[in-house]
């Protein structure tokens, strides 16, 4: 409790005497008198806790800083949720396995095979094993981003030319099939080779069991068959991807259709189940369960099988994020991470910003790398990452983007009252490996705490409106934030 002198006053008899205040920013209140005078009125302030715990709503850009939830954020820099206990924690380090001479634009893994596959931007293909060198396997014979697919003994490539093929049993060179169509779209289906070539309408298949036989016989069904996917609709395919026992066609027009069925061409269905998707690129829609997450030009969007006639539903999911996709949107591409239930969605011209959406959690941040990102992939153990000519590793045994330090950030729910709002106390709790500092800042508050311990600070600062910035150079994770608050 503080005393101060506050005023002479002067009562009837003329002598003046001096008034003494208490003042305590809680209890504090002023009223004026007659002739200006101050008085002093002790009324508590009524004083509310605002917990903040696991933060499991993400980033949300879609309503006013005071109308979001508790468990939303305003910003998240360079935090995901982890994938042992869905706790918001700081993305670990990056650090340098090999540096080749040409840079690279892919990367693909299969976890069944171990084999690992790299791609640069002179369309040579190379397998990897981490420690080891490179090995070059061949020349693509197309220029697109190559994408793969496991079936039988071999890794099938797509580029844009012929299919191609690595044999990792016998870890020769690539094989051409000079047969198959052109195509940029490869998968397995109905123990067949499934193909397209984006910009067209034509999805082909091989013969059953054999993906380098690709010749039409209309008499027997087990030979190469094909179709026209929605032949006239003035769109052309731009992403398919399979979805429970049916595959989804994303056209160029906004349209989808589903094509039902089994290995028995006679029995394909297909129905255009949506006309209006804003689909946005080819490597932007990916199977997750039984429903498809695609991006579109108003944000991230889903199919799912349901129960109902047509048994296909599409829905928004990103409404709380979705302003950080879709502003400037530029080629955008998803990677899937499926051991840690995230998509890492490259949306814009800036290829070291990600928007990392967690689907099992539902759950947006933002990440923001050192290096710029041509490539992303899961491996059986690491994550790896191909920059520039440099493979490297996405690992907790790292605190640093190859020497370069990241920045984590977390601005939370902003708290407004009446007039101003007084913070009289910030209880936190932080876990971390290792002992680091954590700085809690609104406007002039500026207090620094240990990034691993609970912690709880009293203090006395007043605001139009509180928002929290926490801010670090070292990685945490959040336990909770729980911030005491009266209405002045």
């Amino acid at each position: 409790m503080v005393y101060r002198l506050e005023q002479d006053i002067k009562p009837e008899n003329g002598k003046a005497w001096h008034m003494l205040a208490m003042e305590n920013p809680i209890t504090r209140s002023i009223i004026h008198g007659k002739n200006g005078s101050v008085m002093k009125r002790f009324n508590k302030h009524t004083v509310t806790k605002t917990t903040f715990v696991g933060l499991t709503g993400g980033i949300n850009v879609s309503q006013a800083p005071e109308q979001i939830g508790d468990a939303d954020m305003q910003q998240c820099i360079n935090f995901v949720y982890s994938r042992d206990s869905n706790r918001l924690t700081g993305r670990d380090g990056i650090g340098k396995l090999y540096a080749m001479d040409d840079s690279i634009r892919d990367i693909w893994y299969d976890v069944d095979t171990n084999v690992l596959l790299l791609f640069t931007n002179t369309f040579k293909a190379y397998s990897y094993v981490v420690g080891q060198t490179p090995t070059f396997i061949g020349d693509l014979n197309g220029s697109d981003n190559p994408t793969c697919a496991k079936f039988q003994d071999k890794i099938w490539i797509a580029s844009g030319g012929h299919l191609q093929y690595y044999d990792y049993s016998e870890k020769g060179q690539l094989g051409t099939v000079t047969s198959s169509p052109i195509c940029n779209l490869v998968f397995q289906r109905f123990s067949r080779l499934a193909v397209s070539m984006d910009g067209t309408d034509g999805f082909y298949i091989s013969e059953v069991g054999d993906g380098t036989s690709w010749t039409e016989d209309t008499n027997m069904s087990n030979k190469e068959q094909w179709l026209d996917v929605g032949y006239g609709d003035s769109g052309t395919i731009i992403g398919i991807v399979p979805l429970a026992t049916d595959i989804i066609f994303l056209k160029s027009n906004g349209k989808i259709y589903q094509l039902s069925g089994d290995a028995d061409p006679s029995n394909w269905e297909v129905t255009e189940i949506s006309c209006d998707t804003d689909t946005v690129g080819t490597n932007c829609a990916v199977n997750i369960g039984n429903s498809v997450i695609f991006l579109s030009i108003r944000g991230l969007k889903t199919m799912a099988a349901v129960e109902e006639y047509g048994n296909i539903a599409t829905n928004d999911i990103g409404d709380k994020f979705n302003k950080l996709i879709t502003s400037n949107m530029f080629e955008p591409r998803v990677f899937h991470l499926k051991r840690h239930s995230m998509l890492l969605i490259r949306s814009t011209s800036d290829w070291t910003y990600f928007v990392a959406y967690n689907y099992l959690v539902g759950a947006a941040t933002i990440l923001k790398f050192n290096i710029p990102i041509a490539s992303i992939c899961e491996t059986s153990n690491d994550i790896l990452v191909a920059s520039n000519n440099n493979i490297y590793k996405w690992s907790d045994e790292y605190t640093d983007d190859d020497g370069k330090k990241i920045d984590y950030e977390i601005k939370l729910k902003s708290i407004i009252g009446a007039n101003k709002v007084l913070l009289t106390s910030i209880d936190t709790k932080f876990s971390a490996d290792y002992a680091g500092e954590v700085e809690l800042i609104d406007g002039s508050l500026d207090i620094k705490v240990p990034s691993n311990d609970r912690n709880n600070v009293k203090c006395c600062h007043s605001a139009d409106n509180l928002e929290l910035n926490i801010k670090s150079g070292d990685r945490f994770t959040v336990d909770y934030v729980a911030l005491e608050v009266a209405d002045l």
